[in-house]
Parts: structure tokens; C-alpha cells; sequence
């Protein structure tokens, strides 16, 4: 399988691998043979096209020969919770998935009622040894909603202001309100991505959506079934409704955000953008006078110089007026950053 990608590698590899990740998509729902087929083909509709499917119902549990090669695995629960392969090994997890992880593999849990498939309802608290605690890197399972709020359901979920504004906001159902998903709180370094609301919800800002990564592995948990996503309403920057945008923005983020400046030699390095998303124009602003004077690098998605300059201050302007709408990567030296055009 591959391995984090090294910021030493070739340019041209590390900027590639943005479009040219293989995706193992794992369903293990039986409740709903529509959503399986609905969420494959969202996927599809982004930058990530190398998706494999895989039936764990009618075929097992991939084996870690099959599992290890794949640069992302995507489990997919839709609304199903009972018999769940996932829980194959009880609340440790299955044994697949925690070696995937332990050599340094990348996951996707999706799914409402996952919890609920092993737990039974909240509240629970997790703890060493359990797949939520270990490598979800959540510490308690708070809620439901219908069942912990009054019969209500969640009228909406809200990106986290702490998050990147890729994903859209707020995002609602295809009914008028979604019972089933489940609130938890990440355990410290997790990061909140969507939370309950609006405001006026009994449990608004209960977290629903999390990602963590960790120095060998990371892990996106998304409690709730993105097919439910209401796709006729947009509140992204493309036009693509909101499922499909939801998801090329949960896919980048998993696959860039192991690109952050985190290596010894960078750490002390502030190299930022603003603003972002962007017109005609961002700046290119970092902290250090081993940049200055060095050239930058701007690639499409699909890996293609489309522009390149020189950082000639501490706060860089560059033009954009000539380049279409999309998303692009900023690449100067071992740095890089996603950058969005409207």
C-alpha cells in the first residue's frame, strides 16, 4: 500500500497524487442496495475516479492482501445497523481495518446507526482497546437524535467554523428531519468537521463528523448517511449539488490534509494564503528568508503547470485573472496548499 506521501518525493508525484489516489469502497449495508449505488456514483462525479467496490455482504471482509494496497478505504453502512462486518470482532473493530491502520492506511467510517450496531444507544464512554477510542480517536458516544431529543430529528448539520470552508454549509435532508445519526465528542487533536443544528435544535453543536490523523494513520467518521443529503440544494462553489460537492470536499481533505507542513525542518514555518477562496487575485505569505526569492508553483487538479513566479516579499500577490474557476495546489518546495478559484 502506499505510504504518506514524502514531501521529498519528485514535484510532479507529489502533485499528481492529489487526482490519482485508489479508493477501496467497502459497503456493508443490506438495508439499502439503492444507497450503496448512489454513494459509488457521487463519488464518482469528483476528482477521485479510481474507486473499486467491494460488497462485504456478498463477498466477506477484504482481506489485508486486497485492503493494503489501497491508498484510501471507504466504509460504507448507509443506514443499516445490525450484522455490520465493521463490528465483525465486536467493538474492537474488525482485525482487517486495525492492521490497514496500523501500517499507515488512510479510512472513511460512514454510516448512521454505526454506533448503535455495537453500543445499542447512548450515552457510552470509550475506552483503550475499542476501534472508536483507538483510532476514530473519540472519547464517548452522547447521542442520537429522534430518540435523545423529544422525537425530533436533526433539522441540519453545520460545518465547523475551525474547518475549511470547502465544505458546505449548512447542509440538509432529503426529509424534513434525520433520525439516527449520532452525536460524539473527539478525543483531544480530533477535530470537529459537522456538528448538530441550528441553534434553536435541543442539541445543537453536538458533533456528528470527525477527523483525526495521527503519525501513521487517519481516520474520517462520519456519523450520519450522506445519500439522506438533500442533492437538490447547493451550497458549494461548484455546481454539483450539495452530496457531491460534501464529498469531493471530505475526499480532499483526507488526502491533502497529509500533505500539512509537519516535518521537523518545517515545523517552525508559517506559509499561508489568503484569501482563500480567492478571485482574481491571493497572497502568498510565510515567515522565513529561506523562501524569499524562491519560485512558486501553481498545478491543476489533474497535475498541469498553469503558472509559476517568484516569492519577492514576505506577502506575495498573485494574479489569477487568467486562470478558470477550480481548485489548483500551490506547490513552493516541500510546501504545499490547496487553493480555490470561484
Amino acid at each position: 500500500m502506499k505510504r504518506k506521501i514524502l514531501l521529498i518525493l519528485s514535484l510532479s508525484f507529489t502533485i499528481l497524487s492529489f487526482s490519482q489516489n485508489d479508493i477501496l469502497l467497502v459497503t456493508d449495508n443490506d438495508f439499502s442496495i439503492n444507497d450503496n449505488s448512489t454513494f459509488y456514483n457521487s463519488i464518482l462525479t469528483t476528482s477521485y475516479t479510481s474507486v473499486t467496490l467491494h460488497d462485504s455482504n456478498t463477498n466477506g471482509i477484504p482481506t489485508s492482501a486486497v485492503i493494503d494496497t489501497y491508498d484510501l478505504v471507504i466504509w460504507y453502512t448507509g443506514d443499516d445497523s445490525s450484522n455490520l462486518n465493521f463490528w465483525s470482532n465486536g467493538n474492537t473493530g474488525n482485525t482487517v481495518l486495525r492492521s490497514y491502520l496500523n501500517n499507515g492506511g488512510k479510512l472513511w467510517i460512514v454510516g448512521s446507526d454505526l454506533l448503535f450496531g455495537t453500543y445499542f444507544g447512548a450515552p457510552a464512554t470509550f475506552t483503550p482497546g475499542e476501534f472508536m477510542y483507538d483510532y476514530a480517536w473519540l472519547a464517548s458516544y452522547d447521542t442520537q437524535t429522534y430518540v435523545d431529543d423529544g422525537g425530533l430529528g436533526v433539522p441540519q448539520i453545520e460545518r465547523n467554523t475551525n474547518v475549511s470552508t470547502d465544505y458546505p454549509s449548512p447542509l440538509t435532508w432529503i426529509y424534513t428531519t434525520l433520525y439516527y445519526i449520532d452525536g460524539v465528542t473527539p478525543r483531544p487533536e480530533g477535530i470537529s468537521v459537522y456538528e448538530f443544528g441550528p441553534a434553536s435544535y435541543p442539541n445543537a453543536g453536538e458533533t456528528t463528523m470527525t477527523f483525526y490523523e495521527g503519525n501513521t494513520f487517519s481516520v474520517m467518521s462520519t456519523l450520519f448517511n450522506p445519500t439522506n443529503i438533500d442533492a437538490s440544494v447547493t451550497n458549494g462553489i461548484t455546481p454539483n449539488n450539495d452530496l457531491d460537492f460534501f464529498i469531493q470536499a471530505t475526499l480532499d481533505h483526507i488526502f491533502t490534509s497529509s500533505l500539512s507542513v509537519n516535518e521537523e525542518d518545517n515545523k517552525h514555518i508559517a506559509f499561508n494564503t489568503y484569501p482563500n477562496p480567492s478571485t482574481d487575485y491571493f497572497h502568498i505569505t510565510f515567515n522565513t528568508d529561506s523562501l524569499l526569492n524562491k519560485e512558486f508553483k501553481i498545478y491543476s487538479i489533474l497535475g498541469k503547470l498553469v503558472l509559476k513566479g517568484k516569492l519577492s516579499d514576505f506577502n506575495t500577490k498573485v494574479s489569477t485573472k487568467n486562470l478558470p474557476s477550480g481548485t489548483y495546489f500551490l506547490k513552493v518546495e516541500d510546501l504545499s496548499k490547496k487553493i480555490i478559484k470561484y
